[in-house]
């Protein structure tokens, strides 16, 4: 088992556990060399015994040699000095003739007798007569009162050849092995106590450590578990826990303010900062689970939304602070319109919407909307001017329309589009027939996709023409699809889509690709510098990091910053955004021409034109083309011309098709025309094949006098 499976208690007890296992291993091997070493002094004692008879008898022969004793004084005074050796409590010293006849014995009417039944005396006898060594047999012996048999017993046997003698001694080794067994028995004993000993140390070290470190990880998987509200203890410990305590503490108190700021954050995320309703991110989250909770209890579930007709005109006539203050008026209406039966939100600028979880429970959508509608018709009081305010209402409703969620958002959506389309406060419910328009969405969509992958998307060029001299100074890059199957789709058709889908990005970045290389050619051929325009949709700027892709598309093309100008709507300066004022003032800091597309035409706040870097006003065609049969128009479009010589900003006239118009534009002192007259949108190759020609001299079949 791998050491992190293991628990703390286990770790902690392992080490002890090898070390005991060790010492008693260690133990036992001793005691089993100290057995044999036991069992070996032993037969050692006995060798020595019979070595030392065997000597007395070699002296007294030796005395027998010499004269001084007889052989039977001789073998008298060995007997002796035999019978007197007694050793470890009893054991003898023992003499033996080669045919078994007892010389010395434990007694003395022993002595004379026969020994040579016993075939532990022959063996000895026999090892003695072969020189002598170690016999091992069992044997009787009397302890304590007591005869016993079959004991083990070792004996040692040498021969004295000149007197025919077999000396010999025996010890029993069961000595050897009680005194084993119970030095055993002693060790045991102290290993235990010890272990005992040492077990209680360790059980309480881990005690002392596990339940200090169990609290601590309990704590930290609350913690964990984002629940941060505990105290901690142990922190007054002086070891590696008080440590961890201490760390905890402090993790503590980190995460504690971590979870308070992610709940405010939670909050701000979840909230709209202007009404302080939910936003659309709370939609998002909420909408999902009140389908769920509606499908799992068969209740019908509708989602509303609420747009306010008309909403930018009041931000216009009033200022934007009026339109904040309706904003917030609207919304309190709703809430108290909806009560408890729903939960209200800010969709979008002017969007609202409302989940009714239950519409059975809140009366049925009729009734409701009804009641919407007249808490909204109420006159509202801002900046001393009272205004009547209208709303527009889509709604979908599950399971009616579709179980999906996301399904849900979109079709009441589209229920919206159509109540505004028909003239605005009106509420229209989701009908299947407007399933169709949006197949057709998705399947312009899908063909956009198809489309980006396979190149479809080119830039046509129509060309800038210097209203004095006729010249062809710069070119409009327009975009333009060419499919495979269907051959070119207006633009019409494919660009609101792609702008609602965000597709538009990734085709504005083709475009504004394709005019920047285009450009390059263009102001390689031609000895004056040549502006080429692309149009920049609102989408681009907010969300597509459009600034990055500029200067790469700058970058690898090797176009010069001067030699491209945006082109962007109205609407985009009605956005109040910082990012969008710091990305335009970037741009123009770059040296490229900002310019405003189909002036006139939008909802125009003249006091942006100074707060934004604007250098050129174009004209839209709806004024020019009519301008000659209709003096508003012209007056118009003076007032514009004027209004732009005045600031310091070029003037481009789009839709210009007659030399009559041409001429009365150069006269108010417009600086540039495009249109038909010139030249209708073509692809780059007929651009550029013109410019050789015609860009070095004026268009003298279209050039107007004054």
């Amino acid at each position: 088992m791998p050491m992190k499976g293991l628990s703390l208690r286990s770790k902690l007890m392992l080490p002890v556990l090898i070390v005991g296992a060790f010492a008693m291993v260690m133990a036992v091997f001793t005691l089993m060399s100290l057995r044999d070493a036991l069992i070996k002094n032993s037969i050692d004692k006995v060798h020595a015994m019979v070595d030392a008879a065997k000597n007395i008898a070699v002296v007294n022969h030796a005395l027998v040699l010499d004269g001084k004793l007889t052989l039977a004084e001789a073998q008298e005074r060995t007997r002796d000095a035999i019978r007197a050796m007694e050793f470890d409590g009893g054991s003898r010293v023992f003499a033996f003739d080669e045919q078994g006849i007892r010389i010395v014995s434990d007694t003395e009417e022993n002595e004379g007798t026969s020994a040579w039944k016993s075939p532990h005396t022959q063996s000895m006898i026999q090892q003695a007569l072969a020189g002598g060594g170690i016999t091992y047999y069992r044997g009787a012996r009397t302890l304590n009162g007591v005869v016993t048999t079959q004991n083990p017993k070792a004996a040692w046997s040498e021969h004295f050849a000149p007197w025919g003698w077999v000396i010999a001694s025996a010890a029993y080794t069961e000595d050897v092995q009680t005194a084993f067994l119970k030095r055993l028995a002693t060790v045991t004993v102290a290993f235990l106590i010890a272990a005992s000993v040492v077990t209680f140390a360790v059980r309480r070290i881990i005690r002392d450590l596990r339940e200090p470190i169990d609290r601590l990880t309990q704590k930290m998987m609350r913690l964990a578990d984002g629940d941060p509200n505990f105290e901690v203890t142990d922190q007054d410990r002086r070891d590696s826990i008080g440590d961890m305590a201490r760390a905890m503490k402090v993790l503590t108190h980190y995460e504690r303010e971590r979870h308070e700021l992610q709940i405010e954050l939670r909050q701000l995320a979840f909230t709209d900062r202007l009404t302080g309703l939910q936003n659309r991110t709370a939609l998002n989250d909420q909408l999902p689970r009140a389908v769920e909770e509606a499908m799992s209890k068969n209740n019908q579930c509708s989602l509303l939304i609420v747009d306010v007709d008309r909403f930018k005109t009041i931000n216009e006539i009033l200022g934007h602070n009026a339109g904040d203050a309706v904003l917030l008026d609207i919304a309190s209406r709703l809430e108290r319109a909806v009560g408890t039966q729903g939960s209200v939100g800010r969709l979008a600028a002017d969007e609202f919407y409302i989940i009714v979880p239950d519409v059975e429970a809140a009366g049925g959508l009729p009734q409701l909307i009804e009641i919407i509608q007249s808490h909204i018709a109420v006159p509202i009081s801002v900046g001393g001017e009272t205004i009547s305010v209208t709303a527009s209402i889509g709604m979908a409703s599950l399971p009616k329309d579709t179980t999906c969620a996301k399904d849900l958002l979109r079709f009441a959506d589209t229920a919206l589009h159509v109540a505004k389309e028909a003239g605005g406060n009106l509420a229209r419910d989701y009908a299947p027939e407007m399933s169709e328009d949006i197949a057709a969405r998705f399947r312009t969509e899908a063909m956009i996709n198809d489309a980006l992958q396979k190149d479809e998307f080119v830039a046509y060029y129509q060309a800038k023409v210097d209203l004095s001299s006729g010249e062809i100074i710069g070119a409009e890059a327009l975009c333009r699809w060419r499919n495979g199957d269907n051959g070119f789709i207006a633009p019409s058709t494919f660009i609101p889509i792609a702008e609602e889908t965000g597709q538009i990005v990734h085709i504005g970045e083709v475009i504004l690709r394709s005019a920047c290389t285009f450009a390059v050619e263009c102001n390689q051929r031609s000895g004056k510098q040549f502006v080429v325009a692309v149009n920049i949709s609102a989408r681009q700027l907010m969300y597509g990091n459009f600034l990055a892709t500029l200067l790469q598309s700058l970058q690898e093309t090797s176009c010069r910053p001067e030699w491209i100008s945006l082109e962007i709507t109205e609407s985009l300066l009605l956005t109040d955004s910082g990012m969008v004022i710091d990305t335009l003032n970037s741009i123009s800091a770059l040296g490229i021409e900002i310019a405003i597309d189909d002036f006139g035409t939008g909802y125009s706040a003249l006091s942006y034109l100074c707060r934004f870097p604007i250098s050129c006003l174009k004209i839209d065609q709806s004024f020019v083309r009519n301008m000659l049969e209709d003096p508003q128009q012209e007056v118009l479009i003076r007032t514009i011309i004027k209004m732009a010589q005045g600031l310091g900003m070029k003037t481009v006239a789009e839709g210009v098709e007659t030399k009559a118009i041409a001429r009365r534009l150069r006269q108010m002192g417009c600086e540039l025309g495009q249109g038909y007259l010139w030249h209708k949108p073509s692809d780059a190759d007929a651009l550029l094949h013109r410019l050789p020609s015609e860009s070095a001299k004026v268009f003298a079949s279209s050039r107007v006098s004054a």
